[in-house]
């Protein structure tokens, strides 16, 4: 998950957090609330546990007098133990009248007397630190009061001993919740931007060759799906820009090709002003030789043109060698190729890999000194292609497989293409091209190398 500065998933996870934070502190603030009245939450419901069992062990005659059957309330409640802090009172409801009392089983109780005349039903505040509750009950078709008389103990003893542990216990559950909220928010904030990251990647993986390929679009959430189809369908429009491009370059070398060699076929035919023809024949030459570079250029673009074989390297490099000797020999150079002992295949289009081979060879051949060397080696899954010219400086490495960029860029010798047709060519074919200048011989070498895995099982099947 990123968490940088201004990411999506650091905002939400922030939010999560406040939001979390602000609950658990509602939370704590409420339970700090309680805390103070606690021990009166604790005495009033133990008053109302307690009313509930001494009316079922009261029996009321026919003659109205009530009995106490203690039976197992005494080992409930503790009562036998705690008789001096508790008693109670039975009255009836309309006279007011006390009809029994628990000192009239226990003598020694005082507590009793503590008991207000009149009650209101439920938990009061009785006199000198005492607890009292009222309940209502019927017997016999009449209408009773049963009034509880407690000192305070009780509630001393929930402030004492249970508040603490409550708190204790209270403060690591809360401390432990919202360890786990975070770990979850953290956890839920990932799941919820991982559909993000997925399309970034995605994004990112999309090269400038790929524009064919499109973003996943299932199991999108829908707040996404908009974004992603939009984008979808912006890449559809540079796609389609991008092929009309490549439709108008290639349609445009076509027919300039036609009429350069007509002009060319007139002025060799010409008589007179041989010196201006030579020249103008000079610069058609060069015209003509930067067509059929751009109609390379548009077959080394168009991918769905490729007829993929199994092709032999040493093939291709004697084919290459043999029609740029004369090239070689025409500029006082020397062009030596080196085979593969075991013929090598790659998988490729035969005609896009010689144009490749092709580039590299007279690239050497243009730019190397009169006596240079240009060796073409194969080995293996690779293709070398050095010289012994001037080399290659580290400010134009850069630069060399852009189109029409030529080292000398007033040199009309050179269109600038060959070496990016060459980069086409191998991005086509999943190779990579690596330059080290300068090398052995003072020049440059020029290093394509071919997936090895494919490479090698097509050589076996071979």
């Amino acid at each position: 998950m990123n968490v940088e500065r201004n990411s999506l998933a650091r905002k939400l996870f922030t939010h999560f957090i406040l939001i979390g934070g602000t609950v658990f502190g509602a939370i704590i603030f409420l339970f700090y609330l309680i805390s103070y009245t606690f021990s009166d939450i604790a005495v009033e419901m133990s008053f109302k546990g307690m009313s509930h069992d001494i009316t079922e062990q009261l029996v009321v005659d026919k003659d109205s007098s009530i009995r106490f059957e203690s039976n197992n309330l005494v080992e409930k409640w503790g009562f036998d133990s705690l008789y001096n802090n508790l008693g109670f009172r039975v009255v009836d409801f309309e006279s007011n009248a006390i009809i029994f009392t628990s000192a009239q089983t226990h003598a020694k109780q005082p507590i009793v007397g503590m008991l207000p005349n009149s009650l209101d039903v439920g938990f009061t505040k009785g006199l000198n630190g005492t607890n009292v509750y009222r309940t209502i009950f019927n017997a016999n078709g009449k209408v009773y009061a049963l009034d509880l008389v407690r000192s305070d103990l009780l509630g001393e003893l929930a402030n004492e001993a249970v508040m603490p542990v409550i708190t204790n216990v209270a403060t690591l559950t809360m401390v432990a919740a919202f360890v786990v909220f975070v770990i979850v928010s953290f956890l839920s904030v990932g799941s919820l931007v991982r559909p993000v990251e997925d399309l970034s990647a995605q994004l990112s993986a999309i090269k400038p060759q790929q524009l064919n390929k499109r973003l996943n679009t299932t199991n999108l959430p829908a707040e996404i799906a908009p974004l992603v189809l939009a984008l979808n369908q912006a890449m559809n429009r540079v796609e389609e820009g991008f092929e009309e491009q490549k439709r108008f370059v290639a349609n445009a070398a076509h027919e300039l090709r036609t009429p350069l060699a007509i002009l060319q076929t007139r002025l060799e035919m010409a008589k007179g002003l041989s010196s201006v023809k030579q020249e103008v024949l000079k610069d058609i030459g060069f015209m003509s030789r930067i067509v059929e570079q751009l109609l390379d250029l548009s077959r080394a673009q168009n991918r769905q043109s490729y007829e993929k074989d199994n092709v032999s390297l040493n093939n291709v490099g004697t084919d290459m060698c043999m029609l740029l000797a004369p090239l070689a020999v025409g500029n006082n150079k020397d062009l030596e190729f080196q085979k593969s002992e075991t013929d090598f295949f790659v998988s490729g289009d035969k005609g896009a890999l010689s144009v490749m081979v092709k580039n590299l060879i007279e690239n050497a051949i243009k730019h190397s000194e009169i006596g240079a060397t240009i060796i073409l080696r194969i080995e293996k899954d690779k293709l070398f292609v050095k010289d012994s010219g001037p080399g290659i400086n580290q400010a134009e490495k850069g630069k060399i497989f852009e189109r029409f960029w030529r080292k000398s860029q007033s040199n009309m010798g050179g269109s600038g293409l060959g070496l990016s047709i060459v980069n086409e060519i191998c991005l086509a074919h999943n190779a990579r091209i690596i330059l080290d200048t300068p090398n052995e011989l003072g020049g440059s070498t020029f290093c394509v190398v071919f997936p090895s895995i494919e490479c090698k099982r097509i050589a076996n099947d071979k």
